[in-house]
C-alpha cells in the first residue's frame, strides 16, 4: 500500500500515511537515515514484545495488565507514526476499559497483521 509521493506524481514511492507518516521523522531528523531506522526497528521490536505481553494478559484474565499494555502500544505506536496500530491499540484500550474483553481479543488479533503492515513499510523505505 504505498502511494506516489504528492509533489510530484512521477518521483519515489513514500509510506501510506495510513500505517506509517514519516512526516514527524523526518522534520524531527530531517531525514530517514540510519537513525530513524534504528529508532524504527527498536520500535519494532518492541511493539510486538507490548502485542504479545498484551495478547498474554487478556488470554489469563489480566485486563488491567492488558490496559496498561494497548495503551504503552498505543503511545509508542503514536510516536512513531504508525497510525493503524495506534488506532488499534487504543480501540483495545477502551473496550477494555468498557469492561468488553472479548471486543479487545477480537482488535488485538489485528495487531499482527497491522504490525506486518509497518514492517513492510518500513523496509521499503
Amino acid at each position: 500500500m504505498t502511494t506516489l509521493h504528492p509533489e510530484n506524481p512521477g518521483s519515489a514511492i513514500v509510506p501510506d500515511p495510513d500505517i506509517l507518516d514519516t512526516e514527524p521523522m523526518i522534520r524531527n531528523f530531517g531525514s530517514l537515515g540510519s537513525m530513524v531506522a534504528n529508532l524504527y526497528a527498536l520500535f519494532l521490536q518492541n511493539e510486538q514484545d507490548l502485542s504479545h505481553t498484551l495478547r498474554d494478559r487478556l488470554d489469563g484474565g489480566d485486563l488491567q495488565g492488558a490496559r496498561m499494555a494497548a495503551h504503552a502500544a498505543a503511545g509508542a505506536a503514536r510516536t512513531a507514526g504508525a497510525r493503524r496500530v495506534a488506532c488499534l491499540c487504543s480501540a483495545i484500550e477502551e473496550a477494555i476499559l468498557r469492561g468488553d474483553a472479548e471486543e479487545a481479543r477480537v482488535d488485538a488479533a489485528g495487531l499482527d497483521g497491522a504490525l506486518a503492515d509497518v514492517r513492510s513499510m518500513i523496509a521499503r523505505i
